[in-house]
């Protein structure tokens, strides 16, 4: 596993416990970015907030470049 994949499943656990939602990060090979995926809780700019304040964490995976996909239901 790569030091970026790592840091995406890191990123992904940090951002479950600080929404206290179900986040899950993965690449997207169709758009060749990772992508932040989750269900209802914060919205995408409070996310990307929480992922800036973790990003010392997970140093191989750049945050500004991130798709956040915010589902509902």
């Amino acid at each position: 596993m790569s030091k970026r994949a790592r840091g995406a499943r890191r990123l992904a656990s940090l951002l479950t416990a600080a929404s206290h939602t179900y986040v899950r990060v993965y690449y997207d090979r169709q758009i060749r970015r990772y992508r932040v995926v989750w269900t209802n809780g914060p919205d995408a700019s409070q996310m990307f907030t929480l992922a800036v304040q973790a990003s010392e964490e997970v140093p191989d995976l750049d945050i500004s470049t991130l798709l956040w996909d915010r589902g509902t239901r």
